[in-house]
């Protein structure tokens, strides 16, 4: 039988996640009204994934929500910010799984960013294949969000991934790859540890297990937080 749920991935991006109250997780399936589900610890989280990884698309709200909330996030529900995410994805039609050659290049970009990040004396992200690119996730200390600066953390967080486009367009353009948004607060992100089931498997555009590349230990990075305040438009 074919492996649809990695257990120690998933826990290990819930950990990551560090989230303080609840979380929240999207089962989302093109065609099918989505499904949210609010969990309270990490038994629950992995339960749930268990579960439903093989039959929808598994995310969880990235960010801290408020506490107690039993709806979908929106940006005004979004009290802090502890998590950033750079999504790097293969240039190719929507909805279209990746070859193995393009998720390599995916990989490539991957690891050169983070390369760059540690050289930069900034915190190494985590790298992890999300099924048809990578993610890198980087740990700041929380970043308190309040109705005066909600607007002010949400444009900073586009200029930090505008800043990485630039910074790293030529390594991009090479390897065909592009820099998705996930700037926005209540952005959602693919569960770790569960299968990637976007658009229709062929035999060299298959379905895979979204899986961790890296699992160091998540440590957060208060300079990287301090430069990312200090980035202007």
């Amino acid at each position: 039988m074919a492996v649809t749920f990695l257990e120690a991935d998933a826990r290990f991006f819930y950990k990551i996640l560090d989230h303080q109250h609840e979380t929240e997780l999207r089962l989302l399936q093109r065609g099918k009204y989505p499904i949210c589900k609010i969990v309270k610890d990490e038994d629950k989280f992995i339960e749930v994934c268990r579960n439903w990884s093989g039959r929808r698309n598994l995310y969880a709200v990235l960010r801290e929500r408020q506490p107690g909330l039993r709806k979908s996030a929106t940006m005004f529900d979004i009290v802090a910010v502890q998590i950033l995410v750079l999504d790097i994805d293969p240039i190719r039609a929507p909805e279209t799984p990746a070859t193995e050659d393009e998720l390599s290049h995916a990989i490539e970009v991957g690891h050169h960013i983070a390369e760059w990040f540690e050289r930069s004396s900034y915190k190494r992200p985590l790298l992890a294949i999300t099924g048809n690119g990578v993610c890198l996730y980087f740990r700041i200390p929380r970043w308190q969000v309040t109705d005066a600066n909600r607007y002010e953390i949400t444009d900073t967080l586009q200029r930090f991934e505008s800043w990485a486009r630039q910074q790293f367009r030529t390594v991009l353009a090479k390897h065909n790859c592009q820099i998705d948004s996930m700037y926005d607060l209540p952005r959602i992100g693919r569960v770790i540890g569960t299968l990637n089931i976007k658009g229709e498997p062929t035999p060299t555009r298959p379905w895979r297990l979204a899986r961790w590349l890296t699992q160091h230990p998540p440590v957060e990075d208060a300079e990287l937080l301090k430069w990312l305040q200090s980035l202007k438009s």
